[in-house]
């Protein structure tokens, strides 16, 4: 009977049972190891004898809240015919771990569900056990990532340590998975995968980024034929960085009275009007009325948000240049800067007409690196980290802390 559940619940065989036995909060299967159609690794004679013995202890899958543990009596192997030692080496073993293939595959199991420490806590193994087990698998599975199928990429930087130390990261914006996270920003970082994907693309058409002259210069080099899509998010957030600039450059200037009438208008002001309830949008209103070079700001900052909408790319041309000569000819500094930038960027604007893409999924999927992040109190294996950015679309264990 126990050997039937050894054989069928924890993938055990080649061996034959001896007994069961009951340590603290553990279960011992104890097996032995037999001479029976044993083959010779080096000859492949079926007769062999015993050559010394030693008994290796291996974690199995728990039953229940029991622990159980493999007792495995092994014994030396000689041939009879060419003399080679050796010993047997079973499907249930993982090399030389003290686990078996069954306990490796159940915590891989349970991490779809559950952060490493909860994993290590229940099968009562140490943190780095489950983490050697979750990196092999994971090292197997994205030995080579296909990058055939991929159509449009989505590239960002995102922080990993204190003192503007960024990893840039790329993703298929089609299916949500990582293709490739590297430490660093420049050029240089980024070039060895665009080398990569330049020889095996073949229906990549564009890429979108933020408006960062190191990717564009990069992806200028090595990838000349796809275009480049500059992010909508990034873009908005740059017109706000200037708004924000405004509004303190006011701040300063004003007198008391006008200093109390801006005191808090920040949250007003970078929201989009349409998001604000009544309330807010009649005192943004009021603010706008008493302050003409904040409405003009305001006013161009909501108009831009329209050129995502003009359904084609000749409209979208037209309307951009007339904004552009807007914003040049307001003799406000910030607006200015703003139409200067991206006017350089207008061919790069204007490629969302015919591919429609934005970095939405990527900055999603920042806040899921964030949170991975704080559940592992950073990383130190940098090489880990990046494996559970490749695996990190089909988590599906619930992001608290």
């Amino acid at each position: 009977m126990s050997m039937s559940i050894l054989y069928h619940a924890f993938g055990i065989k080649g061996v034959t049972y001896r007994s069961t036995y009951y340590l603290g909060n553990a279960v011992f299967f104890r097996v032995e190891t037999t001479d029976h159609h044993v083959l010779c690794p080096k000859c492949g004679h079926r007769l062999c004898i015993f050559r010394g013995r030693k008994t290796r202890w291996l974690r199995m899958p728990p039953i229940g809240r029991k622990q159980a543990i493999l007792e495995l009596n092994m014994h030396r192997l000689q041939c009879k015919k060419c003399i080679h030692l050796w010993w047997p080496q079973f499907p249930f073993m993982q090399g030389m771990a003290r686990y078996t293939r069954f306990f490796a595959l159940t915590v891989l199991d349970l991490l779809r569900s559950w952060t490493i420490r909860a994993v290590a806590q229940y099968l009562h193994v140490s943190w780095d056990v489950v983490k050697k087990i979750h990196k092999s698998r994971l090292s197997t599975k994205y030995r080579k990532i296909n990058l055939k199928d991929v159509k449009y990429i989505g590239v960002d930087e995102f922080s990993i340590r204190k003192h503007h130390k960024y990893m840039t990261i790329f993703i298929d914006l089609q299916t949500g998975r990582v293709l490739h996270a590297v430490e660093g920003t420049k050029k240089e970082n980024l070039a060895p995968f665009l080398k990569t994907l330049s020889r095996r693309k073949k229906q990549l058409k564009a890429v979108a980024m933020d408006m960062s002259a190191s990717f564009a210069a990069a992806l200028k080099e090595y990838l000349p034929d796809v275009s480049v899509v500059f992010d909508r998010y990034h873009v908005m957030a740059l017109m706000n960085r200037k708004i924000d600039s405004l509004r303190r450059e006011q701040q300063r200037t004003l007198d008391a009275e006008g200093k109390r009438n801006l005191k808090g208008s920040r949250f007003l002001l970078l929201r989009n009007y349409h998001s604000l309830s009544e309330k807010y949008q009649t005192k943004l209103n009021t603010l706008l009325d008493a302050n003409q070079t904040l409405f003009t700001m305001h006013l161009m900052k909501e108009q831009l948000r329209l050129f995502w909408r003009q359904g084609t790319r000749d409209r979208a041309d037209k309307f951009f240049k007339q904004w552009c000569f807007d914003a040049l000819m307001s003799g406000i500094k910030q607006l200015i800067s703003v139409g200067i930038t991206i006017l350089r960027r207008r061919s790069s604007l204007l490629n969302y007409y015919p591919h429609r893409i934005t970095n939405g999924p990527l900055e999603g999927l920042n806040n899921k690196i964030k949170t991975l992040k704080r559940q592992a109190y950073g990383f130190r294996d940098m090489e880990y980290f990046k494996l559970r950015l490749y695996d990190l679309h089909t988590s599906k264990y619930a992001f608290t802390g």
